[in-house]
């Protein structure tokens, strides 16, 4: 991994520091603090101007009338950065209008408990021009609204307290940004472009540790085409004079035509991997490919239609389908569900995976189709069977085939509605790195080349980023278990042959 420069670090630096600077100024004081606002302070007019001879208003509160009534909203809030029990007043708060007698009070836009807490044992209870209020527990944000009447001519609102470890704050009602929150926005403004232009430049700059120009051909297993794929694109980000293509033709597929180019070549040195979830068959056809790199461990899944109505499969049952023995699913209702058995090409290392683990290694009927893609969608009217060419066809008709059945890589059978990956004998299709996993359907992927891959070459250093940790996240992403982090039980699986 490249390591970045002076300049680029000094710039993170910098932009982390102005980040902790405005954090620390905006969450650090005030640990405990309540802030009171006055919202409104104003006379109640109640003769319009120019019509006192017209009409003579009077406001009255238990038929007497008030005199120079005046109206406050007071809003109280809990504006520090933790929360306010009742053991932290010291000194209850003490809400003053200095030179004004207070008629009435009432509390107005809180919560129910809040309110509750605020009113209980007769409300709040004016003394002259002072409101003493309860120890009222505020949450960090909660607030609580004051409408007070009044009568008088002061126009001082105060609010007195004490709060153990904290303060009590006349907040203003802020136009604009504080000075220096808009300095240390400026710097923050300043530093990311400095940064982001640090990085473009070094995006420029090609690691020559891993990189190499030329073409590379990568075909083989379908269940690992796309995180195989990611990778590849992930190594053409950095390095921009590779061209990468991914092609998804089978495990056999992949090694048959690794062997054909290595063969065609006058230097035996193709630029060509392929990738298999089987060992390389022993024959003569492949005596000069060399298994290069054992990656992951790849979880796979049998897989039914939802209609089926199955989550979980005895093995004994899944061959009785498998062989034809077996060819509709019970329904409850009393009816049948003709199954449609999906299976791989002769190409596919999937399908021998399958064959030798779970069907004892036995070929599965003959399938009334060699295409899957001529089948039609919804319920079939009798048994059928057919061969998917690749992974995603496997998944796509199970989906949209009633009562179809097959299998597939684990985390492409997840991507559809209609598809269910079953149990197995009760062991559900999950896999640890940690430990021994009961469920018994998964494959090794293997890489192979022509040979060994000339050092400095666009597939030897492939090969070498295939260790880099950005692999194994793309792997972890695609619930693959790399090799690099398997332990105890798939650790043995994973050591490539020597």
């Amino acid at each position: 991994m490249a390591i970045p420069d002076t300049e680029t670090i000094l710039a993170a630096v910098g932009l982390v520091l102005t980040a902790a600077v405005w954090a620390v100024e905006r969450f650090l004081p005030g640990r405990k603090r309540i802030g009171y606002r006055i919202q409104m302070d104003a006379p109640i007019a109640m003769n319009p101007p120019g019509a006192e001879e017209m009409v003579q208003l009077r406001l009255l509160r238990n038929e007497q009338e008030i005199d120079d009534a005046m109206v406050a909203l007071i809003r109280v809030e809990n504006v520090g950065s933790k929360d306010i029990v009742r053991h932290d007043y010291q000194e209850p708060l003490l809400v003053e209008f200095p030179g004004r007698t207070i008629i009435e009070v009432q509390v107005t836009e809180t919560n129910p408990t809040l309110r509750t807490i605020l009113t209980r044992n007769s409300g709040l209870q004016p003394d002259g021009s002072r409101i003493t209020l309860p120890r009222v527990p505020l949450n960090r944000r909660d607030h609580f609204k004051l409408l007070v009447l009044l009568s008088g001519s002061g126009d001082e609102v105060t609010m007195g307290g004490f709060i153990s470890g904290g303060s009590i704050v006349h907040n203003t009602a802020r136009t604009s940004p504080r000075k220096w929150t808009l300095a240390l926005g400026t710097v923050f403004v300043i530093l990311m472009g400095l940064l982001a232009g640090l990085l473009v430049r070094g995006s420029d700059t090609v690691d020559e540790a891993i990189c190499a120009s030329g073409q590379l051909a990568i075909e083989g297993s379908s269940a690992f085409a796309k995180p195989m794929k990611d990778i590849a694109e992930d190594y053409q980000k950095q390095c921009p004079d590779a061209d990468i293509t991914v092609r998804s033709t089978g495990s056999l597929n992949g090694l048959k035509d690794l062997a054909r180019e290595g063969r065609n070549r006058p230097d035996r040195k193709p630029s060509f991997i392929a990738m298999t979830d089987v060992e390389a068959p022993h024959s003569s056809q492949y005596e000069n490919l060399k298994e290069a790199r054992r990656v992951s461990i790849v979880p796979l899944s049998v897989v039914v239609n939802k209609e089926s109505g199955v989550n979980d499969l005895t093995l004994d049952k899944l061959r009785d389908i498998y062989s034809g023995k077996m060819k509709y699913w019970p329904k409850s209702n009393g009816d049948k569900l003709p199954i449609t058995v999906v299976t791989r090409d002769s190409q596919s290392g999937t399908r021998i995976t399958f064959e030798e683990t779970l069907l004892n290694k036995e070929s599965p009927a003959t399938p009334s189709t060699a295409d899957c893609g001529t089948l039609p969608d919804g319920k079939p009217h009798q048994p059928q069977g057919c061969e998917a060419s690749d992974t995603d066809s496997v998944v796509d008709t199970v989906d949209k085939v009633a009562g179809a059945i097959g299998y597939a890589e684990t985390q492409r059978a997840g991507g559809k509605p209609h598809v269910v990956a079953v149990s197995l004998d009760g062991n559900e299709p999950v896999l640890s790195p940690n430990k021994r996993s009961p469920y018994p359907f998964w494959a090794v992927e293997r890489l192979y080349t022509y040979g060994e891959p000339t050092d400095g070459t666009l597939i030897a250093k492939f090969l070498a980023f295939m260790n880099q940790d950005s692999t194994s996240g793309q792997l972890n992403y695609h619930k693959h278990i790399p090799c690099n982090d398997v332990k105890v039980f798939y650790e043995r699986y994973c050591n490539a042959a020597s």
